[in-house]
């Protein structure tokens, strides 16, 4: 076998077509291409995945096809290409570690986990309905307050105004507020019972 770095343009392993002369590829691609069996079946070895070991060996060619003097200053190429091969499948095992690791991490500060897996903090389908009639219920019972009662009810508990500024902006007593935020609170209870709570 012609090492890659002798090889000329009539040692290639495929015909060229006829017209302007084809450059060959820099001495590292050609040797990677020589070796690509063999890498493969190194990385398949060490990651135990066949198609880990591609994405790697794929991950090498683009790399060895973008060095800006192809490769030359390299002088024991199936070393270099080993060591290369290697080096990625580690960086690659260790980025997937960190990565689970980062993941693992924040599943166990914003996920419910029962035993080692972790429960969907989405709603099903039966609480998305309960819970849609259950304000469609406080929606209702708010409408049916009296006028006052419901502008104070609405300014205190939905809009988080205190007595004092709905008494000042409705111009009544801060002890009327307080009246009625009782009365609606009562009929509110009334008509929804223990939901409120």
């Amino acid at each position: 076998m012609i090492a890659a770095r002798d090889r000329t343009i009539s040692d290639w392993p495929f015909p060229l077509p006829p017209g302007p002369a084809i450059a060959l590829p820099p001495p590292l691609v050609a040797a990677y291409l020589d070796h690509r069996a063999f890498l493969l079946r190194l990385l398949t070895a060490r990651t135990g995945s066949a198609a880990e070991a591609e994405d790697v060996v794929q991950e090498m060619y683009e790399r060895l096809a973008s060095l800006p003097d192809g490769g030359a200053a390299v002088k024991n190429v199936p070393a270099f290409l080993n060591r290369m091969a290697l080096n990625l499948a580690f960086d690659r095992q260790r980025s997937g570690s960190r990565a689970a690791a980062r993941d693992g991490q924040w599943l166990s500060a914003h996920a419910l986990v029962e035993g080692e897996e972790p429960i969907a903090e989405t709603p099903t389908a039966e609480d998305v309905v309960s819970g849609r009639q259950e304000l469609r219920l406080l929606r209702d019972a708010i409408e049916a307050l009296p006028p006052q009662g419901k502008r104070v009810f609405q300014m205190h508990k939905l809009q988080g105004q205190p007595h004092a500024q709905v008494a000042a902006t409705l111009g009544i007593s801060r002890s009327a507020v307080e009246k009625h935020m009782a009365a609606a609170m009562k009929n509110l209870l009334k008509r929804l019972g223990r939901r409120l709570e």
